[in-house]
């Protein structure tokens, strides 16, 4: 079983990101996004992100069932004076083969923030997107996630501890096995790192990724680069048949692509 994460930056380098996926989608399970958005139709943003980026990643995945789960939202200005919703949030393809068995998503945590995408700061609801398997072993989960942004530092605060509290929380009551993928923006030194890979295989460490950020990041190369964001957690009682992380320009964050072998 192959599952691939990735922040998608938005959609801002599109068409490495679609031949990305084009590339992979045969050998694919599981697709988890961060950074997607659904809105109903193109609207130029200042960022650059694109908001119909969900109906692209559909049309291009066919074999694949998409859920979308917006984390905040809001009304983007026209030039023709008009204004469109702009959901933001993450995505989930699964291949419409697979035995699934639940697909959900669990409220971790509600917070004010401030968007790259749009000014002000606004209500952001964050969660975890969970998809439940029957695998020969019983019941897998495979969960995706998008953690808090600020502080920039990637360090622990009152909000990022309680956050994976949280999420371990929800994934405990789980009893089979289990993969916590996605950018959470902590670096790996982190309480809140440890508290999320209790029990848990971090295989960017495990394998000594030297980075989980792309050359498209803005501080690439600088003295404000850090390295880490993003991060695969897998039971112990998993079988690794391979973890990579690329080194490619698809995206401000760089892809991992995990296999399991079940």
């Amino acid at each position: 079983m192959r599952i691939v994460s990735l922040n998608l930056w938005g959609g801002n380098a599109l068409g490495p990101l679609l031949d990305f996926v084009r590339e992979q989608a045969a050998g694919t399970d599981l697709f988890c996004f961060q950074e997607m958005l659904d809105g109903q139709e193109p609207v130029p943003l200042a960022c650059g992100f694109r908001t119909t980026l969900f109906r692209e990643l559909s049309e291009l995945l066919a074999d694949f069932a998409g859920v979308f789960d917006p984390v905040v939202a809001w009304d983007q200005p026209t030039e023709d004076e008009r204004t469109v919703r702009v959901p933001f949030g993450l995505a989930t393809f699964a291949r419409r083969s697979l035995p699934i068995v639940d697909r959900r998503a669990e409220k971790i945590v509600e917070h004010q923030d401030n968007l790259d995408a749009v000014p002000g700061r606004h209500r952001i609801t964050r969660w975890l997107q969970v998809t439940e398997l029957q695998v020969p072993d019983g019941s897998l989960v495979i969960a995706n996630y998008h953690g808090i942004a600020r502080p920039g530092s990637k360090l622990d605060s009152v909000e990022r501890l309680e956050q994976s509290r949280v999420i371990r929380s929800v994934l405990d009551r789980h009893q089979g096995t289990m993969v916590l993928v996605g950018d959470f923006n902590l670096l790996p030194d982190t309480e809140s790192v440890r508290l999320l890979e209790a029990g848990l295989r971090n295989l960017v460490i495990e394998r000594a990724i030297p980075s989980t950020r792309s050359r498209l990041n803005p501080y690439y190369g600088t003295p404000r680069e850090q390295p880490y964001a993003d991060y695969a957690f897998v039971s112990p009682e998993l079988r690794v048949a391979d973890f990579a992380v690329p080194d490619l320009a698809i995206s401000d964050h760089l892809p991992m692509i995990l296999d399991l072998a079940l």
